[in-house]
């Protein structure tokens, strides 16, 4: 009895007879009745989408930035008192009441609550954002650079407009900004230096650096949630963020103004105009410039009605 050679049974490695053309089955390799069992490789995971940016600023960054505003008061508050009573002659007593009223102590203290405002803001968000401050409210100071002569004239031309249009509302006749100057040709100078230096720096940072994004974000934050379309979070975010900022930016010019309603109105719209401006050309830097231009032709105004504030009694009533 003869036995037919078991290679004679199979057709080529690939093919089992009668099935040409299937997969070859694989074979185990030895001992792996004696090896753990393997669970299957899982499926290739899906690539996930990227994460959407952070939004930056947002409303919280701008709460913490109002929030510095205390120490940052007391900071500044302590810097200048004794700078100031190095170069004082009265007890600090007397110091203290200077200034509350002497507009050249009271300026001095304002700058260096603003300058600790900057250096706490600086430091804040550098460590909270993992980059400068500047670059997370979008300075963009070549915007700026580029544009600077339009965006001066800009400043010039809404200070005339604000200036003419002053004459059809109500205004106050001797506001305390007013009153102020008169005191001293040197006050109003320092006056004029601080409004078209450090007011519109500070500003600026705080309302359309801060809190103009902030207020915009907060839709855009909606509207990745879906609690809000793209279209709509645009369409009503922007001009309620613009509103939203310039209230409150009216509203800190109020004493000056005697808490009278034309001159808000007007800086309102002012504010507006600085928010648009922000906006379109992304820059902060960019309303500081228009801001301190628009100021600046304000000043100048008093200026020539003062004839160089030697008579700061033009001024008066």
């Amino acid at each position: 009895m003869t036995f037919a050679d078991p290679s004679s049974l199979s057709g080529p490695e690939d093919e089992l007879p009668g099935a040409p053309g299937l997969e070859p089955v694989p074979v185990e390799p030895p001992g792996y009745l004696w090896r753990p069992i393997e669970p299957p490789a899982p499926p290739p995971l899906e690539a996930l989408p990227p994460r959407p940016p952070r939004l930056i600023p947002n409303l919280g960054h701008a709460l913490v930035f109002f929030a510095l505003l205390v120490p940052s008061f007391i900071g500044g508050y302590i810097l200048s008192f004794f700078f100031l009573l190095g170069f004082h002659l009265a007890n600090p007593h007397t110091l203290v009441q200077e200034m509350t009223h002497n507009v050249v102590y009271a300026m001095s203290m304002q700058a260096a609550w603003y300058a600790v405002q900057w250096a706490l803001a600086a430091l804040v968000f550098s460590l909270w954002w993992h980059r400068s401050m500047t670059s997370g409210i979008h300075w963009n100071n070549g915007a700026a650079l580029r544009w600077f002569w339009r965006l001066a004239l800009v400043g010039v031309a809404t200070g005339l407009v604000i200036t003419i249009a002053g004459n059809f509302l109500p205004m106050p006749k001797a506001p305390p900004i007013l009153e102020d100057m008169t005191k001293s040709a040197t006050g109003a100078w320092i006056l004029m230096a601080f409004g078209i230096t450090v007011a519109p720096l500070t500003e600026e940072l705080a309302f359309r650096g801060f809190l103009l994004p902030g207020l915009i974000n907060t839709f855009r934050w909606m509207a990745r949630r879906e609690m809000l379309s793209e279209e709509a979070a645009r369409a009503l975010g922007i001009p309620i963020a613009i509103v939203l900022t310039s209230i409150p930016f009216a509203l800190l010019h109020a004493q000056q103004v005697s808490d009278s309603w034309g001159p808000l109105l007007l800086i309102g719209m002012v504010s507006v105009i600085l928010c648009i401006v922000r906006l379109v050309t992304d820059s902060v830097a960019t309303g500081v410039l228009v801001h301190a231009t628009y100021n600046f032709t304000l000043f100048a105004g008093l200026l020539v009605q003062t004839d160089g504030f030697r008579h700061l009694d033009k001024l008066k009533g």
